[in-house]
């Protein structure tokens, strides 16, 4: 526990993290027939991915640990366990076409946010499909015949079809993470742009949180772009340095996944399971505020609060409203707790802030500009 502590890591997370990748490491095994199917070329880049993996996990159910997320994560739970599991896998479904999917959800916000953020997360999404099962030995291709003018799919060790070289099959199985590629870099511009033109972002912006990752994400995508041009229309001069550069590249972008903005990716389909929650809160009723009789928020949403402030040592909050003593923070709508905040503010000041003054009808007027001038 020391060495933990010394650290700065948490027990808990630490062996999900280790058990996250032992499970990836023993799947890796199974699916290449004992590594036999590894590509030594890409050795570099399985480490990459488990080290990324360890990171992900950690970081993940660090993430589940804390009160707040523990609350959604197990309502998510007890739904996804339970009967009520068949009745609210329509809704599960359309909830992930629309907010996973299609990410409507930025749609609402910018055009232009959304066309950047869809093109990065497909094309990442893209490129990770194909590269991962290569990596771990999943899938692999060899030539047949002897004059090698055919090409074999073999997945999990498994033939999976075969495919002339001149086909088009074969163009787009070589040339995908191409268009993956052209994908990010556009949605990388975009993105830059939309910060540039954006007073906003450009203020509150962090080099290593907001532009690292898209930097990163450009020169993983040039180096693959390169390589195949490299190979296409250079003779394969200078393919051995391409080769190392983009593995250089994806290496860094891996360690870097757990760390950064990229960890959406794995924090977005949580959502789906706070979405559920709000909409069966919804069905269950809101409850009125105890200071004006206004409903205002959710009973499961109230109940669940009351158990994490008893977590966070937050119990004790209690409020004198309209003669009723005792009356908890949390049945108070935002309107009725701002009034009070007002009202204590009044009284520190002895009564020279009123929240509840009117200004007069008869009111003296406020002078002008040319008043004020003479």
């Amino acid at each position: 526990m020391s060495v933990f502590a010394e650290l700065d890591l948490e027990p808990r997370p630490l062996l999900g993290a280790a058990l996250a990748t032992l499970a990836l490491g023993v799947a890796v095994a199974l699916g290449s027939r004992g590594g036999r199917w590894l590509d030594p070329a890409l050795l570099g880049y399985l480490l990459a991915t488990l080290f990324a993996c360890f990171g992900v996990a950690y970081r993940y159910v660090s993430w589940i640990e804390r009160p707040a997320t523990r609350m959604y994560f197990r309502h998510t739970l007890r739904t996804l366990l339970s009967p009520r599991v068949f009745k609210a896998l329509p809704k599960m479904v359309l909830l992930a076409l629309d907010q996973i999917l299609l990410q409507r959800f930025i749609e609402k916000r910018s055009i232009k946010r959304w066309g950047a953020h869809a093109l990065l997360a497909w094309g990442c999404l893209l490129g990770f499909a194909v590269t991962i099962p290569l990596v771990f030995g999943w899938v692999r291709f060899t030539s047949e015949g002897l004059d090698a003018t055919r090409y074999q799919a073999w997945v999990l060790g498994f033939p999976a079809g075969s495919f002339p070289l001149d086909s088009f099959i074969a163009f787009c199985s070589f040339h995908i993470l191409d268009l993956a590629a052209v994908m990010v870099i556009a949605g990388c511009v975009l993105s830059l742009i939309r910060r540039k033109q954006d007073e906003g972002d450009t203020a509150t912006q962090r080099f290593d949180l907001d532009l690292l990752p898209l930097v990163l994400l450009i020169a993983v995508s040039m180096t693959g772009l390169m390589l195949t041009a490299s190979e296409k229309w250079l003779q394969g001069r200078n393919f051995a340095t391409l080769a190392f550069l983009h593995e250089l590249t994806v290496i860094l972008l891996l360690l870097g996944l757990p760390f950064g903005k990229l960890f959406h990716v794995v924090q977005r389909p949580a959502q789906l399971g706070v979405t559920i929650y709000k909409a069966e809160g919804e069905a269950e009723g809101r409850l009125a505020c105890k200071g004006c009789g206004t409903p205002f928020i959710r009973a499961n949403q109230r109940r669940d609060l009351g158990e994490l402030w008893k977590v966070l040592e937050l119990d004790g909050a209690r409020h004198s409203v309209q003669g009723e003593g005792g009356v908890h923070h949390l049945d108070l709508c935002p309107r009725c707790k701002r009034r009070l905040v007002a009202k204590a503010q009044g009284e520190r000041l002895h009564g020279a802030f009123d929240p509840f003054a009117t200004i007069p009808v008869h009111a003296e007027p406020i002078p002008d500009a040319t008043s004020l001038k003479a």
